[in-house]
């Protein structure tokens, strides 16, 4: 589908870079064999293979990760811009692998990182209204697991990412019209060569699928799995409902009406720092922009696993 990837002129010039949000998962995205995994391999996959076929190519992809939320000691309204040269992937995983798998430590994703353009983007952020702070950090999972399966550095079916990345952190707590905002801000950089990809999942419970693993018996079990995914489910359509609306105010404000239902939002994420990447890509997106679920749809108890294309 080239026509959907490649900026093509237009009477008001070039069409921006399209911007992207992907559902990360964690690191057994690399080594489970169920068949559910590898419709998620898959599906991002393509996503990596769309990427490298955009013409001519970015000049660094612009990375928003459910695992890089600005640090609270800067106070509210405050953006990160990782600065670091000669970045390190953080084995920054949610359980304890020392024992079970020892060797997602060993895990490495080669890439490059342009701290040049990062001063770029953070005094951008500046202009545009936006408090930053430059930091310097690794690369955290929701970046390096999907992109290691996006963009293989190794292997017969090697294909490395062939541009730089840039971090910008999401802001740090609950206002989510903010991160909106943010994704407004950044929007113009998709005309300077930026590609804007998000990270993060439109379905992320922990919580949820805890309460599946500790019912008491076999039959309580089943009753809250099918109750979890019920609820996993239906917030995913509602999302992919809010996306469809025509416009990017529509779709921003419907994005906003379904946080505002705080109970199903608290089910589904009961912190947010998952869910605001999605909103800082739909940020990016202007009304020429149409919001396109990608690939094979995937949604479990507790997680879904959307991929989205604004372009």
């Amino acid at each position: 589908m080239p026509s959907a990837v490649e900026p093509s002129p237009s009477a008001s010039g070039p069409r921006p870079l399209p911007v992207y949000f992907i559902g990360h998962a964690g690191v057994g995205l690399l080594f489970d064999e169920s068949p559910r995994n590898h419709v998620v391999q898959d599906n991002l996959r393509a996503i990596g293979e769309e990427i490298r076929a955009i013409t001519p190519r970015p000049k660094a992809i612009l990375t928003f990760s459910g695992h890089f939320e600005a640090s609270e000691i800067h106070g509210p309204g405050v953006i990160e811009v990782n600065v670091k040269k000669g970045t390190h992937i953080q084995h920054d995983f949610v359980n304890d692998f020392h024992d079970s798998r020892p060797s997602v430590y060993e895990y490495e994703w080669p890439h490059t990182d342009a701290p040049e353009l990062a001063v770029e983007v953070w005094r951008h952020l500046g202009r545009a209204g936006i408090k930053a702070k430059r930091v310097e950090r690794g690369v955290d999972h929701g970046v390096w697991v999907p992109f290691k399966l996006m963009f293989p550095a190794e292997g017969e079916d090697a294909a490395p990412l062939d541009v730089p990345i840039v971090q910008v952190s999401t802001f740090h707590g609950y206002d989510l019209a903010a991160q909106i905002r943010l994704g407004e801000a950044v929007a113009a950089l998709r005309n300077e060569g930026y590609l804007i990809v998000a990270s993060g999942m439109a379905v992320h419970s922990f919580e949820a699928i805890a309460s599946i693993r500790d019912a008491a018996t076999d039959a309580e079990r089943e009753r809250v799995r099918d109750l979890v995914l019920a609820e996993s489910r239906a917030f995913d359509a509602a999302l992919r409902a809010a996306l469809a609306a025509k416009g990017a105010r529509a779709r921003e404000q419907a994005l906003l009406r379904l946080a505002a239902d705080g109970p199903a939002l608290r089910r589904c994420h009961p912190t947010v720092e998952h869910f605001t990447p999605l909103l800082v890509a739909a940020g990016a997106a202007t009304d020429a922009d149409e919001a396109v679920p990608l690939g094979v749809n995937v949604v479990e108890p507790g997680m879904s696993y959307l991929n989205v294309r604004f372009a």
